[in-house]
Parts: structure tokens; C-alpha cells; sequence
């Protein structure tokens, strides 16, 4: 007689049939990767009455594993961020390594060795089914069922979680392609209705397969006429056979082919046509664009400037990504520097030594500016308009600026007003203004024979409630006849490899959006620039009734957590001065042992550490001792990562941006008063 299976487990298993089923129905028509691995780990987990499901992803060398997806019941801390992936024990990295699935019943399961134990222990991981998937040889991605109490799990347990791992990653697969097809469909059809030539594509007898709306126009049909009709429809016989000879030689020719063409009437395009293999089963076809040359060199220049803008932009943002990303990875050096630098100018005060360590932490100060304004310009957030001081942004844009103005034998000027008002603006906007405005004059006097100098002043408007920089130069200015054009996009007077022309404009929409002006004159031996800004209503952004002092009651405790015991010690030694006893931990692993027993008046941790991050530190706190939770500020340098950026936005807790100082690490203090208070 067959084989038959008891009632509980065909039960289980028609149970989970019935789950994939239904979880394949509701993602059959998703491509939006973060909601089909949210409704698979939400679903999966209400399923299995599971404690935590997470879905995670490894770095090309399988040591790190970043939290894709993840869903808990409330009972447990979230796993969230970056993790390290050997930190898990050898048994379990072993296994996953190998494609093994990993069936955990219990903490005491004997494959666990120690640090296995002390892993599942600090996450409240009794018992697991985690499937690893490996493609092409790679560890690339795990599912992870987790209880937080021992569970026996079935074979169809176990079959179900791989099922789900399997059909999770050939989905997302699914949903890249789509997402891919749909962002490429998108951009072809925003280039074909919005772009100023005509674009079409042919068959092999010349008929038009597709026509975006330019085309049609020249021609007074609607783009759904042209489809299906060759030059013998549309125009006289001898231009059509014209057209039909251009056509087949480029077919023929197998390559570009530019001349012009006549249009009909007055119109005439400059056409450029060449074969394109769509299908390797199917014949070639005719790609092409019609640029309307009735005003061909302005068309011409255009386009060559669009072109060049794109390129510029390309560079630029490669550069910025470049230099965000070493500006980060400086950003911890830096912050050592200034802090020990600061504490030895304290303790050496009244000395020489005192006036030496001033000089270095001035220079950190210069360093860390120069550092922030890269990051700044890096994160590409919305405008944030806060109270702001002029000459803080003139001199910020003159510090990143002033090596090049020296090496090019630019004479650097100053003169900013004292006893400015405050502005409501977006620092790191005006800052872009200004830099261009300075890289604009500099450019302008580049390979100019005598005096080149630039001076850069602040003072008050001459409207009521404005204020106003200039920055003016000694090079050839702006004449009359360029003036009105000067901020249109696209236009320069520079030789092609000095500038795109887009600088001005950009420059001009930013200052526009703050409700200001931006104007040239020409002084008779050089240009100035003008910037007038509104003051803006600085009360109201004010907050009411707080005072960001620091608390200075004696015996308050601090605990520091960095896994650079370096950046670690210069928070503590700071802290120190601020009347706290400070404990220091080398990572969220051990800030946690700590926290389990003891408790401070004030937590800081950095954010991104190897082993136990902040994100999984805070979370855990909120759990376990809320009363600590409500004092725990964090330390970062990654403020760049979106993930970084949601996670501090919506953990609500203040943070002390690296590099730091006591000025900041002040008001860092007076940020936690000011909650204290409001509680």
C-alpha cells in the first residue's frame, strides 16, 4: 500500500499550499521591489505566528549584510541597517556559504558555537529557518524565520521558507526587469513628445513605424497619420524619390547618413538617418531626426551647448560622489583632530603652547567647513530655510574658493559688514550662488595681463529689510548687448572647455526662490555681481520659550559608543568638560551588555558601527529600558545615505554631526534639556 501522510501534516501542507497561492496571486502584478519584500516578510510572519522575518542582502564579499526587509510582531528588537555578517559564529556563516539552510529549534542546538549564541541572544533569536540563496557561486541573500521561544519546525515548515526565498528573488528579479522596461519606456516616450526635433523610425520601404509629434507637425499631419505611409503619400513625386534614395543608401550604407532636406514651402531640416537592428530575426530599420535648420546656427549652438551641459553635469556628479564619499571618509580623522586640539588649547591656556594648539584647531575648523560644504552639496535635499548668517556662507564659499583665486594670481578682498540681521535661507543654496559667482569672476580674468583681483562684500540693502553681496572683478565686464542674455541657459561668452553656461542661470533660480535678485554692472573695469536677499521673518522660525543651555547639575553620567576608540575618547574628554563621568563602549554589542545593568544620564552612539549599530542599539532601548531611550542622542557622519537619513528623522533623537566641536557638542546638550523640558 502507498505510503500516506498523518492528518496534521497533510493539514500543513495544504496550509502552506494555500499561502503561496495566495501570496503569488497578490504580488502577481507588483514591481515595486520594498513592497513585495514588505508584504512577504509581513505575510510569511503572520503565517507562521513568527516572532521577526527579514529579508537580507550581502555585500560582493559576503562579510556584510545590509536589512532589505523587515518585519517583527512587537516583541522583539527590529533588525535594521548594516550588519556584520561573521559576527552571526562560524557555524552559521559556514553553512550559509555553502547554500545550507539553517534549522534552528532551540538556542542550545549544538552547531551554535559561542559567538552564534551571544548573536542570537542580543537579537532574541531561539529558534530560525534561514535559507540562503547563492547565485553564480555568490552568497547573495538570506530568509530568515525567527521565534524568540524554542518551536519544532516540520519538514513543510522548512520546504515553505524555501519555496518563499526562491519565488521571493525570481520576483524581484521580475520586478527589476519591469522597473527597467517602464523607466525606459518612460524616458522614450518623454523624448519623443517633448523634444524640439523631429524623431521617427521606418521600415525597410521607408514607411514611418513611429513619429513623435514635431515630425507631424512640419509635415500637418497628427503622429497616428504618419504610421503606415511612405514619402509617396506625403509628398510631390520628385521630392518623394529624393527621400526614398536618401533612405536606401543609409540602409545600404549600413550607417549615418546627414544631409538636408527640404520640408515643403520655406522649411528645411538638417535629416539624419541610420539603420538600426532592433530584432536579429527581423529586417533592418530607419532611425531618424529632422532638426529644423531655418534658424540653423542658433539650433546648431544649442544643441552643442545641451550636449556639452549634459556632459559637464555627468562629470560633476561624478566628482561630487567622489568627493562626498573621501569627504566622509575624513570626516572621523577630523573630528579627532579638532576635538584634541580644542582640549589641548584649554589645558594649555596662557601658554605658547596654547597659541600652537589654536592654530591647528583653527585649521581643523577650515578643514571640517571645507568637509561639510562637500557633503552638503552631496545630499541634493529639499530647500531648508533656517535663520542663517551672510558672512558665515560668503566666508565658508571663500574658504573652499581661496586656493584657486591664489593660484591663478587673484587678489582676495574682503569687506563684509559687522552687525548684519539674520536671514531666513537655505545656507547651502546661497553658498552654491556664491562659489559660482567667485569661479565666474575668476574665470573671466583668467589670462588677463595686469591687476586681477576680486572683492567680495556684504552690507545692508538698499531696500528696507534686505541685505546684499557683491562680488566684483577686474576683468573685461559684461557689455551692454549681452547683458539681457547673460542668465539664460545654455548662453556663455567662454571657450567651450571653461563653461557650459547653465552656472548664472542656476544661480539666478536660486536666488529667485528666496524672493531675492540677482543683477550685473559693469563698474567701468570689471563686472559685479549682486545678490539682494530678503531678511525674512526670523521670529517666527524662532523656538518660544526654550533656551538651548546645557544642563550643569553635578554627578551626571555618560556613556560613549564608537567603535573608534579614538573619536570615542575625544567625545568622553569633551563630555568631561561639560560636568559628566563618562564610560565608554567599542560598539553597540557592548553598550548593550552595559545598558542591560546600568544606567547614565545621557547615551551617545554613533550610528553606523560593525557589529551592533546605533539603529539596532536605539530600538532595542525603546524595548527593553524606555527610560534610557529618552536619553540617547546619536553621533554620525553618514548623513548622506537615504537609509541614515529616514532612520535619525524618524528615531526623533538629536545627533551630533562629525566632525565636532564643544560649541556643538553644546548644543547638542541643549537640544536633550530642551526635550527633557518639554516632556
Amino acid at each position: 500500500m502507498p505510503e500516506t501522510l498523518p492528518d496534521a501534516a497533510v493539514s500543513a501542507s495544504e496550509k502552506h499550499e494555500g499561502f503561496l497561492a495566495a501570496l503569488r496571486d497578490h504580488l502577481r502584478n507588483e514591481v515595486d521591489s520594498d513592497v513585495i519584500l514588505d508584504q512577504t516578510s509581513q505575510r510569511l510572519g503572520v503565517h507562521f505566528g513568527a516572532s521577526r522575518v527579514g529579508y537580507m542582502e550581502f555585500d560582493d564579499s559576503a562579510s556584510e549584510m545590509v536589512a532589505r526587509s523587515h518585519w517583527t510582531d512587537g516583541s522583539v528588537v527590529e533588525m535594521v541597517g548594516r550588519f556584520s555578517f561573521p559576527a552571526f559564529g562560524a557555524a552559521i556563516t559556514t553553512s550559509h556559504r555553502k547554500g545550507e539552510i539553517w534549522i534552528q529549534e532551540s538556542r542550545d542546538n549544538p552547531r551554535l558555537d559561542e559567538a552564534g549564541r551571544a548573536a542570537c541572544a542580543a537579537y532574541d533569536i531561539d529558534a530560525a529557518i534561514t535559507v540562503p540563496l547563492i547565485k553564480n557561486d555568490q552568497l547573495v541573500s538570506i530568509l530568515s524565520v525567527q521565534q524568540k521561544d524554542a518551536r519544532a519546525w516540520s519538514d513543510a515548515d522548512v520546504d515553505l521558507v524555501a519555496e518563499v526565498a526562491e519565488r521571493t528573488w525570481a520576483t524581484l528579479e521580475r520586478a527589476k526587469a519591469e522597473a527597467a522596461r517602464r523607466e525606459s519606456d518612460a524616458l522614450l516616450s518623454a523624448i519623443m513628445t517633448h523634444a524640439p526635433i523631429g524623431i521617427y523610425l521606418k521600415d525597410e520601404s521607408g514607411r514611418y513605424l513611429l513619429a513623435n509629434p514635431e515630425v507631424a507637425r512640419r509635415l500637418g499631419r497628427s503622429p497616428s497619420e504618419l504610421v503606415g505611409r511612405g514619402a509617396a503619400d506625403l509628398f510631390d513625386p520628385a521630392m518623394a524619390r529624393d527621400i526614398a534614395r536618401l533612405d536606401r543608401d543609409a540602409l545600404a550604407g549600413g550607417r549615418l547618413k546627414v544631409v538636408e532636406q527640404s520640408l515643403g514651402g520655406d522649411e528645411t531640416a538638417l535629416a539624419m538617418r541610420f539603420p538600426v537592428q532592433i530584432d536579429a530575426d527581423a529586417p533592418l530599420r530607419l532611425a531618424g531626426f529632422d532638426v529644423d535648420i531655418t534658424a540653423l546656427k542658433r539650433a546648431e549652438r544649442e544643441l552643442e551647448r545641451s550636449r556639452e551641459a549634459l556632459y559637464q553635469s555627468e562629470k560633476l556628479n561624478a566628482l561630487g560622489s567622489l568627493l562626498a564619499g573621501v569627504s566622509h571618509e575624513l570626516n572621523n580623522p577630523i573630528a579627532i583632530i579638532l576635538a584634541q586640539a580644542e582640549l589641548l588649547e584649554l589645558q594649555t591656556a596662557g601658554t605658547d603652547a596654547a597659541g600652537r594648539a589654536g592654530k591647528i584647531r583653527r585649521a581643523a575648523e577650515r578643514s571640517a567647513r571645507i568637509v561639510q560644504t562637500f557633503l552638503a552639496m552631496a545630499r541634493q535635499r529639499s530647500p531648508q530655510h533656517a535663520p542663517v548668517s551672510i558672512n558665515d556662507v560668503v566666508n565658508a564659499a571663500l574658504d573652499l574658493t581661496e586656493y584657486g583665486l591664489r593660484s591663478n594670481g587673484v587678489q582676495l578682498e574682503r569687506r563684509l559688514a559687522c552687525g548684519l540681521p539674520l536671514l531666513m535661507a537655505d545656507a547651502d543654496q546661497l553658498h552654491q550662488v556664491i562659489v559660482n559667482l567667485i569661479v565666474n569672476a575668476q574665470q573671466a580674468m583668467q589670462g588677463q595681463s595686469g591687476l586681477r583681483a576680486l572683492y567680495v562684500s556684504t552690507a545692508r540693502g538698499d531696500d528696507p529689510g534686505t541685505v546684499k553681496v557683491d562680488v566684483a572683478d577686474t576683468g573685461p565686464g559684461v557689455p551692454i548687448e549681452l547683458r539681457r542674455r547673460i542668465f539664460e541657459p545654455f548662453f556663455t561668452t567662454k571657450p567651450q572647455e571653461m563653461g557650459t553656461g547653465v552656472g548664472l542661470s542656476f544661480s539666478q533660480g536660486l536666488v529667485e526662490a528666496h524672493g531675492g535678485k540677482l543683477e550685473v554692472h559693469d563698474h567701468g573695469s570689471g563686472a559685479t555681481f549682486r545678490m539682494i536677499l530678503p531678511i525674512g521673518d526670523i521670529a517666527a522660525a524662532a523656538p518660544q520659550g526654550i533656551a538651548l543651555t546645557a544642563r550643569t547639575d553635578e554627578g551626571l553620567t555618560a556613556l560613549v559608543v564608537d567603535d573608534e576608540a579614538d573619536i570615542a575618547e575625544a567625545l568622553a574628554a569633551l563630555l568631561q568638560l561639560e560636568g559628566y563621568r563618562c564610560a565608554v563602549a567599542g560598539g553597540g554589542m557592548e553598550a548593550q551588555t552595559r545598558l542591560r545593568s546600568e544606567s547614565y544620564d545621557l547615551v551617545i552612539s554613533d550610528l553606523r558601527m560593525p557589529d551592533l549599530d546605533g539603529a539596532a542599539l536605539f530600538t532595542w532601548l525603546q524595548r527593553d529600558r524606555p527610560d534610557l531611550a529618552r536619553r540617547f542622542a546619536f553621533s554620525t557622519g553618514d548623513t548622506l545615505s537615504p537609509s541614515a537619513v529616514r532612520f535619525l528623522a524618524r528615531a526623533g533623537r538629536p545627533f551630533l554631526e562629525k566632525p565636532f566641536t564643544r560649541a556643538g557638542l553644546q548644543h547638542l546638550l541643549g537640544e536633550m534639556l530642551a526635550l527633557e523640558s518639554a516632556a
